[in-house]
């Protein structure tokens, strides 16, 4: 197949009927860069224009009629039986027609690029998602979203950390309350921050002293019997 050969009789071979374009397509399809030495059988060249073979034999002798195709060197088909060698054709391809100035290649865009500029990404309208606050309700809570509000803006829904954190225990506790209920026994206040010793028996005027060794009962009795 020649590249240069199907340009030529596509685009350049002047004065070509339209019911021969089929049939010398099918010749350059078969010659050189330099159009010489096509010799497909008339069976092939009847498929290539879907027609029959005696059309096929017409349209050949009109094209070498009109100087569009011409017998080349047989010796090509030398290798091929007697009575089974194809004619061997060489194209005019030193004929040219003039091709009309709105038909320059210069004046045509370039085989497979686009004649029209795209859009631009910010023109293509709407985008297809939808901010965080109008996507409904989220499938989780992503951290430092609770607001002062107590409400969480991917679900809509107050957030059950904060509703813990307002519950918080006051002075005394030693947990939060969860839905008003204590999960913890109070602690009960003192006055000392020092821990208090449970585990020895306490003083039981003084709180917090020991009962055998108790500070304040040692000072009232050293008052009194002065």
């Amino acid at each position: 197949m020649s590249v240069e050969a199907l340009t030529w009789a596509l685009n350049d071979a002047p004065d070509l009927p339209p019911s021969c374009l089929a049939v010398l397509i099918g010749l350059a399809n078969h010659a050189h860069a330099n159009g010489r030495a096509a010799y497909p059988s008339r069976e092939r060249l009847a498929h290539y224009a879907r027609k029959s073979v005696r059309a096929v034999a017409n349209d050949i002798k009109e094209l070498e009629r009109l100087g569009l195709i011409r017998r080349g060197d047989q010796r090509h088909v030398f290798h091929l039986p007697a009575d089974r060698r194809p004619v061997v054709w060489d194209l005019a391809m030193e004929r040219r027609r003039t091709v009309p100035g709105s038909l320059d290649p210069f004046a045509e865009p370039a085989s497979g690029k686009p004649t029209e500029v795209p859009e631009p990404v910010d023109n293509r309208g709407e985008a297809d998602f939808l901010p965080v606050a109008d996507r409904g309700e989220a499938g989780f809570r992503a951290a430092g979203s609770a607001v002062p509000t107590g409400v969480n803006p991917a679900s809509h829904e107050p957030s059950l950390n904060r509703q813990r954190t307002l519950n918080r225990a006051s002075a005394g506790e030693t947990s939060p309350r969860i839905n008003g209920k204590k999960t913890f026994t109070p602690r009960a206040l003192t006055g000392a921050a020092l821990p208090v010793q449970r585990d020895t028996e306490q003083c039981p005027r003084h709180r917090g002293s020991s009962a055998t060794n108790c500070g304040p009962c040692r000072s009232e009795a050293l008052v009194d019997g002065r």
